[in-house]
């Protein structure tokens, strides 16, 4: 009966659960990881006056009244620590088209991380990037510990939004950088019969090309994010109508003047389909479309272009939606591109060509795509079919009352 009284007069407290041991970092990180944090970069100065920064993915409003903005660095943060010394800090917000800076500056030196004219700086000498999306500057309110981190409140003085105001955000997701692909909503049914009819109209230009030289030829345009074949002139390519996912590294030449929508949308589609991709070669890719005023394919055939995510993409999540084509496309662009730089001829490694023609507001409207050339074609082969194939481009884009973008110079070998 003793024994009974004791045990119902003990303290609450004894009887309180015990906290479980913490999962393994492996796990922890796993399940964090499919969860998207945006990306900012945190500047202030050091001791000396001199720029520090790091880049985050815990930037956060905290409150609207007082405004206040926080992050959370490790404790053991050395610039975490010049920005508590320095009682300030920026805030600069990253865009999508910032992964390749965002990547430089963390693997440069400190020293090293703002030089170039990106960076702006205030009269304390705490640089911004001057392309931010967003942007904010405070002052150091409080420090709350949090484990083997720290949260930093920040009372915002002054904040507002940059020249890439409208751009998606940069995003961290699965240990690897994205970005949100807002649906494209630029062409609606109406649209694609406007472009269907001007593919009739073209058909005999198109056709030409193709008996005059001998070479495939296909239209092909973008609607939402799918390439759709809209008319062809060799019996051995897809018929038309034929359809698949507007993802790199398929379409570069439509890519390299589509809007910024629409790009975003043909990079994310290869993360979607394919899983991370290498966005530099992306950008070298379009820099050299844009430069040469046309595409080259690297070690694909025209049939295989449009055929292989074609079929995968009509049959289904069995043949992997368009993923083993889509896969084994990157990996001859990336040695067909290495190859390229060692020996920076056209003809000596395309097999396709692909030509933009522009629409009215000088973004590129369709796609005409030459096949049948094969690597080391003779130079002056190469030179005829695509003087031709641009020659044929620029006289649809003035029939449909469309204009190059400034600048538009193609290149000849």
């Amino acid at each position: 009966m003793a024994s009974q009284t004791n045990q119902q007069t003990r303290p609450r407290g004894d009887h309180v659960a015990q906290p479980p041991p913490p999962p393994p970092k492996s796990r922890w990180r796993t399940v964090l990881g499919r969860y998207p944090t945006g990306i900012t970069i945190i500047t202030s100065v050091d001791e000396s006056g001199g720029p520090i920064g790091m880049v985050v993915g815990t930037f956060t409003s905290v409150s609207e009244d007082p405004p206040l903005v926080g992050f959370l660095p490790r404790t053991t943060s050395r610039t975490y620590a010049g920005i508590r010394r320095a009682g300030r800090f920026r805030a600069s917000v990253l865009g999508a088209e910032h992964e390749g800076l965002c990547r430089d500056f963390f693997a440069a030196a400190p020293e090293d991380r703002f030089s170039g004219d990106a960076w702006e700086f205030d009269e304390n000498g705490v640089p911004r990037l001057r392309g931010a999306v967003a942007w904010f500057d405070a002052t150091v309110h409080d420090v709350l510990p949090a484990g083997d981190h720290v949260m930093v409140l920040g009372a915002v003085e002054d904040l507002g939004l940059g020249p890439r105001a409208d751009e998606a955000p940069l995003v961290f997701l699965n240990g690897g950088y994205g970005s949100f692909a807002p649906p494209v909503t630029g062409v609606d049914l109406a649209e694609l019969g406007s472009r269907l009819r001007i593919a009739a109209g073209v058909g005999d230009i198109v056709q030409g090309l193709a008996r005059d030289l001998d070479v495939e030829c296909a239209l092909s345009t973008v609607v939402r994010d799918q390439v759709v074949v809209l008319t062809a002139a060799d019996n051995r390519l897809p018929y038309v109508g034929t359809c698949f996912p507007f993802a790199a590294p398929m379409d570069p030449g439509f890519a390299a003047w589509c809007g910024p929508d629409l790009h975003r949308a043909w990079v994310e589609n290869a993360r979607r389909l394919v899983g991370p991709v290498d966005t530099r070669l992306l950008e070298d890719t379009i820099a050299l479309v844009r430069e040469q005023g046309y595409a080259i394919s690297f070690g694909h055939t025209m049939s295989e272009h449009f055929g292989g995510p074609a079929a995968e993409a009509r049959s289904g999540r069995e043949a992997g939606d368009g993923r083993s084509a889509l896969a084994r496309l990157w990996e001859r662009m990336t040695t067909g591109y290495a190859d390229y730089c060692r020996d920076p001829r056209p003809q000596a490694h395309a097999q396709t060509i692909q030509v933009p023609v522009f629409g009215p507001d000088q973004r590129v409207a369709f796609e005409l795509m030459v096949g049948g050339l094969g690597p080391g074609i003779a130079v002056e082969r190469f030179r005829a079919i695509l003087s031709a194939a641009l020659d044929r481009a620029a006289r649809i884009t003035e029939l449909t009352g469309g204009t190059p973008p400034a600048g538009y110079v193609p290149k000849l070998p």
